[in-house]
């Protein structure tokens, strides 16, 4: 992937016929139809660590991806940051997650419980945060997502923590989660932890693979990453971000309250790393 690929200045357009305005794509994967996801997005861990203010940063620095959901208990916050930013509400791209419920109708209130936290009429992507204990509750949880998706809640629906089972049994009849596909699935993805069968998977269906704790598992301080990071003139865990980018897979990152982070998780479109430099640093966590 070349360095600014995808990048294009911040426009505001608007997706034609949509019921909702669509953010200006910058340095994006296409999920659907006409939605554009960015590849870096601000997240929001639940460790009560994040603030209205990184929020505020994240946006005044020119960053357009927000990543939440309801189990961060942290979706106010996100709110206020957007508003201070006094960023316009399309030129942002709000993903956020619902916990999974056995019955339709609890999940679509959680969705527009989403909504009312976000102090949004919308999102851009709304995740089931993982699959239920049985089929048949996915099935009823992504039932309301398609609910969501129809009436203009989220411009796209996806899914998060989902294994190959859960995968399969979204385009199996049989076990009927039927109807969109996933447009997106969220899993943990380093260097150092990985699952490479998924991650195939979801390119051979056509899903969106996003990662998230994206430097969990990281020895920061491994020679080879070092060796990389210095051949570039970035940080370690720029290069280690910029690993998964350069694999297709966009990520939601936490620099917190750190301008010097922010700013370099905003730069990562800056760069490419070389084939044998993707093989040393996918060698790390191989095994």
């Amino acid at each position: 992937m070349a360095p600014g690929l995808f990048r294009a200045a911040l426009l505001g357009a608007f997706l034609i016929g949509s019921a909702t305005p669509a953010p200006a794509h910058g340095w994006a994967v296409e999920i659907a139809p006409g939605v554009f996801m960015p590849y870096v997005s601000l997240g929001h861990p639940d460790d009560n660590s994040s603030t209205a203010a990184d929020v505020e940063m994240w946006l005044r620095e020119g960053g357009v991806g927000l990543d939440t959901a309801w189990n961060y208990h942290n979706q106010p916050l996100v709110a206020t940051g957007i508003e201070r930013s006094k960023r316009a509400r399309e030129s942002i791209f709000v993903t956020t997650k619902i916990p999974c419920f056995e019955r339709e109708e609890i999940a679509l209130a959680f969705v527009l419980d989403d909504l009312r936290q976000l102090r949004t009429k919308y999102v851009d992507l709304m995740l089931l945060h993982s699959p239920c204990a049985s089929h048949e509750g996915t099935a009823a949880s992504w039932r309301a997502l398609q609910l969501a998706l129809g009436r203009g809640l989220a411009r796209a629906i996806g899914v998060s923590n989902f294994a190959q089972a859960d995968l399969a049994a979204a385009i199996d009849g049989s076990k009927a989660l039927g109807g969109v596909l996933p447009a997106v699935n969220q899993c943990s993805m380093s260097i150092g932890h990985r699952d490479q069968p998924m991650l195939e998977l979801c390119r051979r269906l056509g899903i969106t693979y996003e990662a998230y704790s994206p430097l969990r598992h990281v020895q920061l301080s491994d020679a080879r990453l070092l060796a990389v990071a210095k051949a570039h003139g970035k940080s370690a865990a720029q290069i280690a971000l910029r690993w998964i980018l350069q694999q297709g897979v966009p990520l939601a990152t936490s620099p917190g309250a750190s301008h010097e982070f922010t700013r370099q998780d905003l730069e990562l479109d800056t760069f490419e790393l070389t084939p044998a430099e993707m093989d040393a640093l996918s060698a790390i966590g191989a095994g």
